[in-house]
């Protein structure tokens, strides 16, 4: 075997158990051609159709079929060279979660996929269990949709829904058959059709159906190539079996000072424009930079994608093989980005740890990850570590004039108020709505582009490597991975659809008048992000820019201990910590993207009548996506669309969880949209901190943290509360009587407990002169234990606003 072996064995490891599928959608009945009923078989039987797609062919067969050790009376499924036995380890090690069963027992096409985030033990509960995912909605097209990701009671799953993903799989692959492919894109492609089918496909039926079939076989194709890069060469069995040396690498990476580098713009402050579009630049460059690392340390390695197991957040990780070639790249790749870090001036810091660890890690392996973690604590009090003794400004800067955006870099020149970045940020910032690929490229990137050490990437595709940013699973000539990166930036477009306006001129004509245009070189079009400002002036009542921040809570916790049963027992595996971690990037990556731009997917789940939900399609696309992935989001947009938009969204994460654990806190705030961007991410951060403090499960807003179901009850008391504002005379509510309301409401709160239920007949003295509905209404709040009495900060701000 030649040096790209490795590569080889993963894709062995990728298609091992690809028979599953066939041998569930022909169940009883088999195909002409296979020799008997097990999935080895039909595995075997799929790569021999596939002769021009697959070389060495046969070679590749008997490789991924041959990988059941434990199979003593079916032999001919045994492992019998070294490779076999490389990609049937990694199918163990990868699956330490399932134990071998007769796979003629129980009936595996009426099985579904559990889904791993209600399965996970959280503050001593589970989840909902029995419930699972359906492989194919009713009149759906197959594959991988927005607002499909959801726990059902009772799932559709069947033999037919099985032979309709088989038959989508047989027409992706007849597509990468036209293609003249390498074996680093025909990897890269398979693993996107798999992610595309098999998300929701049980990887076991019979013993535990927690992990899906495309995480399973990413992580053993991942697992045989490290495995078989430490042994190098032409490894005996018996080394392969091995379990004593530490054979492979978990690397994580990780950039600190992310939000800090995100909110570091000055042009609020300065009158430096185009703040909009620079804020999704910044944002976007974080997560691309993590990507570049991550794809930078795979190409000094050799390796393809399959090795990165995950990847959000700004955080990935890595399984590579514990190697000194290895560990040169990462010593390699750790000081030329340091470098890179103190010629952008340090507002970014990478960060790289590596841990290593023998097989026997895999069957606990959320203990190799907490060890990792430690050492990547540990790295992180050492910044820059390696690059102490540089001077922070780029060679060849003739200008120590500082940037007028960022406040941070030298200006290009002493004429030039903006840096090389900020200047760049401003041109990507408008493009991002308008492109859906974004490119990797060695040499020769288009302008505008990021540079990463090793790597340049721009707003289109590359044949080096390409992110999609929009769920399309086409097969490509070249490597690709599907990536909701890009998030959503309202546009003048998004203005229209508000229904405001007849087209682009009237709008122009009034943003002019609103003294909200901000002139481009060339002029404005429709796919152009709109300003803060802008999108103030699209909120109902005071036209005031909203900020909401969510995190998911213990998330933490569930990552450490979330697989360690009642008994202690961990069945923590790497399939299984990919699944944890790709379904919540798929929900605020994508599932918070599609609530935005296309509401109207969830109006069934929601439970919205056509009015409400034709509201949302027109409202909606208002919101800017700041930042959205891994566990946490934060949003701009006109502050009532936001709040609704919150409760949405939280009713959503809910269904999506199915676990009284796993909720969501947050913050809230609303401002004028002139506030310096440190000073919003600051409010809205402590927001926050303070819905974290007052117990989780909370949005904290108008001064006060309030349980999402509490919150919901309030809607109600705002609506009321905003009719009798409207109301004609005095015998309707006003501004005066509302803050009346609020001052018996804070004397209460704040005064001695012997004096605090004074306020009720104060109360009722207030409304004295109210017409007799609004009094009885109102009356209601002489119940101190009332919820709409404990938070009547929120709903009567929440009205206040809205009235102004």
């Amino acid at each position: 075997m030649d040096s790209n072996t490795p590569n080889k064995l993963a894709l062995a490891g990728l298609l091992h158990d690809l028979g599953k599928v066939y041998q569930r959608a022909y169940w009883g009945q088999p195909p002409e051609g296979i020799s008997d009923w097990s999935h080895p078989a039909y595995t075997e039987w799929a790569i021999r159709k596939w002769k021009r797609l697959f070389s060495d062919n046969e070679w590749l067969a008997q490789t991924a079929a041959r990988h059941h050790e434990g199979w003593r009376e079916k032999p001919q499924w045994q492992p019998q060279t070294p490779e076999q036995w490389c990609v049937a380890l990694a199918d163990t090690y990868a699956s330490k979660e399932r134990r071998e069963v007769d796979e003629k027992g129980g009936h595996p096409i009426a099985t579904p996929l559990e889904p791993v985030l209600a399965g996970l033990r959280v503050q001593e509960a589970y989840g909902q269990r029995g419930w699972g995912y359906s492989m194919v909605r009713a009149s759906q097209e197959v594959g991988q949709k927005p607002g499909e990701a959801y726990p059902e009671a009772k799932p559709n799953i069947s033999g037919d829904t099985y032979w309709r993903v088989a038959e989508r799989l047989e027409a992706r692959l007849a597509e990468l058959d036209k293609l003249n492919l390498n074996l680093g894109a025909l990897v890269s492609n398979l693993q996107g059709i798999f992610q595309e089918l098999l998300w929701n496909v049980p990887s076991d039926t019979q013993g535990e159906p927690g992990v899906s079939l495309y995480d399973h076989l990413r992580l053993t194709g991942a697992i045989s190539a490290a495995l078989w890069a430490y042994h190098g060469g032409s490894p005996s069995i018996e080394a392969l079996r091995d379990e004593n040396p530490e054979k492979f690498l978990l690397v994580l990476g990780d950039l600190g000072g992310i939000q800090s580098h995100i909110y570091r713009i000055q042009g609020a402050q300065t009158g430096v424009g185009g703040l909009a579009k620079r804020l999704r630049a910044r944002s976007l460059e974080v997560s691309l930079a993590a990507e570049a690392m991550g794809l930078e340390l795979l190409r000094r390695t050799g390796l393809t994608t399959l090795q990165r197991i995950m990847s959000a957040g700004g955080k990935f990780y890595l399984l590579l093989p514990n190697t000194p070639e290895v560990q040169q790249a990462l010593t390699e790749v750790r000081r030329e980005w340091e470098a890179w870090a103190l010629q952008q001036g340090a507002t970014l810091l990478p960060f790289l740890a590596a841990h290593a660890f023998a097989p026997a890690g895999f069957k606990a392996f959320s203990q190799v990850l907490q060890e990792a973690h430690r050492k990547l604590s540990e790295a992180k009090l050492k910044p820059l570590q390696s690059r102490l003794d540089d001077f922070y400004l780029s060679k060849g800067t003739q200008s120590l004039r500082p940037c007028r955006a960022c406040g941070v870099r030298p200006a290009k020149s002493a004429t030039d108020e903006l840096c090389y970045g900020c200047e760049r940020d401003a041109h990507l910032g408008r493009l991002i709505p308008k492109r859906q690929e974004i490119g990797f490229f060695s040499q020769n990137a288009p302008e505008p582009h990021y540079r990463f050490p090793g790597l340049r990437v721009a707003l289109k595709g590359s044949s080096d490597h390409t992110l999609r940013t929009r769920p399309d699973f086409t097969p490509a000539a070249h490597p690709w991975e599907v990536r909701l990166l890009a998030g959503h930036v309202p546009t003048l477009k998004d203005a229209l659809g508000a229904g405001r306006w007849c087209d682009l001129n009237e709008y122009q004509v009034w943003a002019k008048e609103q003294k909200l245009w901000e002139e481009e070189e060339g002029g404005r079009e429709a796919s152009d992000p709109l300003t803060l400002a802008e999108l103030a002036e699209f909120s109902t009542g005071a036209k005031y820019l909203g900020a909401l921040m969510l995190d998911a809570d213990r998330m933490g916790e569930a990552f450490a201990t979330g697989f360690v049963d009642e008994k202690g027992q961990d069945h923590s595996s790497p399939s299984r910590m990919a699944s944890l971690s790709r379904m919540l990037e798929l929900f605020f990556a994508g599932e918070v993207l599609e609530l935005i731009k296309n509401p109207k997917t969830y109006q069934q789940r929601l439970g919205w009548d056509d009015l409400t939900a034709g509201e949302k399609v027109r409202r909606y696309p208002l919101i800017y996506s700041v930042y959205a992935g891994g566990d946490d989001l934060f949003l701009l947009g006109p502050w009532d669309v936001l709040l609704e938009f919150a409760l949405d969204l939280e009713a959503l994460y809910r269904l999506f969880t199915q676990h009284p654990k796993l909720t969501l806190s947050g913050g809230f705030v609303l401002v004028n949209p002139s506030l310096p961007i440190p000073l919003l991410a600051e409010a809205v951060q402590e927001a926050e901190k303070a819905a974290k403090a007052a117990g989780r499960d909370r949005l904290h807003l108008f001064g006060q943290s309030v349980p999402w179901a509490e919150l919901r009850g309030l809607v109600g008391w705002v609506r009321d509360f905003r009719s009798h504002l409207q109301a004609e005379g005095k015998e309707g509510m006003t501004s005066a009587l509302a803050y009346r309301l609020l001052r018996l409401w804070r004397q209460h709160q704040q005064g001695d407990p012997a004096q605090q239920m004074r306020y009720k007949p104060l109360l009722a003295y207030t409304l004295r002169e109210r017409k007799e509905e609004i009094r009885q209404h109102y009356l209601r709040l002489t119940d101190h234990t009332h919820t709409a009495w404990a938070h009547l900060p929120v709903w009567v701000q929440w009205g206040l606003y809205l009235e102004r």
